[in-house]
């Protein structure tokens, strides 16, 4: 009950942030089930506004992401909480760069998934440094450039 009135006490904008945030985790969480990663990953459009976000607005989607993430009911790992940070940051005007890593252990390996804008960090920064770059994906197309290599061979086969 706490967390409700702690949420109600939030300025209308801090609220409604929190919400789009929360409806763009669901999506993402529901958009990784059901559809192949390279769909999800064409969601990241060009976007059509100017570059460069004041960095009060990066903060707030990070600020919105991470406690929606916390608080809802679903387990909400790196890779939702990038798309969604993503996406918001689209909405904005901005043209993130969805990070995707791999660390290799003795019993294993591990991915993570981390956003920057701009070369500043907004989700997933924490953990970066413990893994190794497979991948960025921005605008729909991996860091060379190039569209996404899995649905192109796709789209290339007899």
């Amino acid at each position: 009950m706490a967390r409700w009135r702690k949420a109600l006490a939030l300025p209308r904008s801090e609220r409604a942030l929190l919400i789009e945030a929360s409806l763009r985790l669901l999506q993402a969480w529901a958009m990784l089930r059901l559809y192949p990663f390279r769909k999800v990953v064409a969601t990241l459009q060009h976007a059509s506004a100017p570059d460069g976000l004041p960095a009060a607005d990066i903060g707030r989607v990070r600020w919105a992401v991470e406690t929606a993430a916390r608080h809802l009911p679903l387990s909400l790992t790196c890779l939702p909480q990038a798309f969604a940070a993503s996406w918001m940051l689209q909405d904005l005007g901005g043209k993130p760069a969805l990070h995707y890593g791999v660390a290799k252990y003795a019993d294993g390996f591990e991915a993570h998934a981390w956003v920057e804008l701009d070369g500043q960090p907004v989700v997933g920064h924490r953990q970066a440094r413990a893994f190794t770059l497979l991948a960025t994906f921005s605008e729909g197309r991996t860091e060379s450039g190039e569209a996404d290599p899995i649905g192109d061979r796709e789209r290339k086969a007899p």
